[in-house]
């Protein structure tokens, strides 16, 4: 039997706090640029230094990480055997991987970097930062592990 949706709704916003600070611990050290809030936002808004785009990226952020990316970890996680902290590194990385390889499609889908009001990624998000695919793999792995963990522990 899966995880309940209490259980999956805990362990997501558990897991989604505890990635967001991984992703704002490296944005100030200034190792990278990128943020996914204001990214999220961004596909909304044209610009990224107002308030209105960071909240709905905010927003955003934690209601697909808390219920939808959750349940999708979840159900992976019970195809691979069950939850656990290695198989969510597992899906973390390989998740954060792909966000990584898919960053120059920013300039495609994201208002800002369209209309020259934040710079392209370049490919694997090096222009923001040469820290920035670290950055993503690190939030996405904690996000994965976290998330496995907490859901283990029901």
């Amino acid at each position: 039997m899966g995880a309940s949706w209490s259980a999956i709704l805990w362990s997501g916003f558990v897991a989604t706090v505890l990635s967001a600070c991984v992703f704002w611990l490296f944005r100030s050290f200034e190792w990278t640029r990128f943020s996914p809030t204001t990214q999220l936002g961004c596909l909304f808004y044209r610009d990224p230094n107002v308030p209105v785009t960071e909240t709905v990226g905010f927003l955003l952020f934690f209601a697909l990480n808390v219920v939808v990316v959750a349940a999708v970890y979840a159900g992976l996680m019970r195809a691979l055997g069950g939850p656990g902290w290695g198989t969510g590194t597992l899906l973390g990385l390989v998740n954060g991987g792909l966000v990584v390889a898919a960053l120059p499609l920013l300039e495609r889908v994201s208002k800002a970097v369209k209309e020259g009001r934040m710079p392209p990624p370049g490919r694997f998000g090096l222009a923001w930062g040469k820290a920035t695919p670290w950055a993503i793999l690190a939030g996405h792995g904690v996000y994965g592990a976290v998330l496995g963990g907490v859901l283990k522990a029901f």
